[in-house]
């Protein structure tokens, strides 16, 4: 009888750690996602900065990376909305990455000077932990 108590003690312990890892994991990707909208916001400055300068500036590339970040920035509140109710998390950052992916390319082709690319890197950087939590592909 002791032993089953023992053992009952035991699986009890292994549940509640689990549990409790669970809850901090995913108050880190809250956090995670916060930090991401706050680069986000920061990388629009800079890319609004950088494009009114450039030899894009009135230019349908512009509007077309406009049309990018603004479906990237759609995505990525998808995902903040859908964190605190903790439904199709994976799909909304599904969505965020495959959004990103679309800016990386235009950035790789469009050079905008290293302030955009810092503050980008910034945000893959985010990105990847983002993918890590939801075990995704990067892609970039």
């Amino acid at each position: 009888m002791k032993h089953l108590f023992a053992t009952f003690v035991g699986i009890l312990f292994i549940a509640l750690a689990f549990s409790v890892q669970t809850a901090r994991a995913q108050e880190d990707v809250g956090r995670l996602v916060e930090q991401l909208e706050e680069h986000s916001d920061k990388f629009v400055k800079s890319l609004g900065t950088a494009l009114d300068g450039s030899q894009y500036n009135g230019t349908s590339s512009e509007d077309e990376i406009h049309g990018y970040v603004k479906r990237f920035e759609d995505a990525t509140d998808k995902l903040k909305d859908n964190w605190g109710d903790n439904k199709n998390n994976k799909v909304a950052a599904t969505e965020v990455l495959e959004r990103a992916r679309t800016i990386d390319t235009f950035l790789k082709n469009h050079a905008l000077g290293d302030v955009v690319t810092t503050d980008w890197n910034t945000i893959k950087s985010d990105l990847e932990r983002i993918a890590k939590a939801y075990k995704l592909k990067m892609g970039m």
